[in-house]
């Protein structure tokens, strides 16, 4: 299964001056954990609840602090093509729970921890052999 299978197109984003508040509310609104940085349709980074929880940590001035400062600038990217599990080895092993989806430099999607396993899941009850499949899949699989 190919990540633009299971990637999500509701793209979140935020320009590189937004404040860090503006884009903590904005994930809270759209009810996610990470915010793609755009200059336009262009990618520049990400910032993620764990980009919040560090910028905390180095005191309260969420409204002074723009998130091109304390965002992930190139940020770990796939392409929809790309093999979903892949996806998934590529984010066990450099520890991110969030993948931007591009075609060059521009965003197309977003998959997350939850996406890889939702497709995983969907790909192994599509076979008729789902128990080897998934076993196979576990396998291969990282540790998430």
């Amino acid at each position: 299964m190919a990540v633009g299978d299971s990637m999500s197109v509701h793209l979140v984003t935020v320009k590189p001056k937004a404040s860090v508040q503006e884009a903590i509310a904005l994930m809270l609104q759209e009810g996610v954990g990470s915010v793609a940085v755009c200059d336009g349709v262009r990618l520049v980074g990400i910032f993620t609840e764990r980009d919040v929880l560090r910028c905390a940590g180095e005191g309260p001035l969420f409204l002074e602090v723009a998130v091109e400062d304390v965002m992930t600038r190139r940020p770990f990217t796939a392409s929809p093509g790309d093999d979903l599990l892949d996806a998934a080895e590529l984010m066990a092993a450099k520890k991110i729970r969030h993948l931007p989806v591009c075609e060059g430099d521009f965003l197309i999607g977003m998959i997350g921890i939850r996406d890889v396993l939702r497709g995983i899941v969907e790909q192994a009850a599509a076979n008729d052999g789902a128990r080897d499949t998934a076993r196979a899949l576990l396998t291969r699989a990282p540790r998430l």
